[in-house]
């Protein structure tokens, strides 16, 4: 049997608080523009800039901007929750190798939500998060290896050895 904790998110806990001026101060510092809107629209709990911003990044193809966009419909923060379209975003920001969605989109195959529960998907997915050091799938990926046959568990080396030799 299979034991995950309810979805959750490093990027998702925690938001910073502070004023409109430190958050927009904070923007102005910083590459990743979108973010400073989406913790300026946590304070009234109205995502909806955020939204526009973040599907304005991912549509441009960018991992941050998709991995943060599945990450609102995951959470159903500022749009109906959707797993399924969760899936979509973290998948296109997890085939550029970011980390968080590489975790999260792991998270959902292995419970199945909004996509087949797999769990050789999800043991992939999570140790190329853990290969980067992400530290919640450090912390996964051994539970997730005790999960698997040992068919599942040479099918997924097979494929992760074949993933890294292709620099994934």
């Amino acid at each position: 049997m299979l034991l995950l904790l309810p979805f959750s998110s490093p990027a998702a806990e925690g938001f910073p608080s502070g004023s409109q001026q430190q958050i927009t101060q904070a923007g102005q510092q910083s590459a990743f523009t979108p973010r400073p809107f989406l913790l300026a629209q946590n304070l009234s709990n109205d995502y909806s800039e955020a939204i526009i911003w973040y599907r304005q990044l991912a549509e441009q193809g960018q991992a941050d901007g998709q991995y943060y966009l599945g990450l609102m419909y995951a959470l159903g923060k500022g749009l109906p929750r959707d797993y399924g379209k969760a899936a979509m975003w973290f998948r296109k920001a997890a085939e550029q190798g970011y980390a968080d969605a590489q975790f999260d989109l792991g998270r959902l195959y292995a419970v199945g939500d909004g996509v087949e529960q797999d769990l050789v998907q999800a043991y992939i997915l999570i140790t190329l998060a853990a290969a980067q050091g992400h530290q919640k799938a450090l912390k996964t990926k051994d539970f997730m290896a005790i999960q698997l046959s040992p068919q599942e568990m040479q099918q997924a080396q097979e494929l992760l050895r074949r993933l890294l030799e292709k620099g994934q």
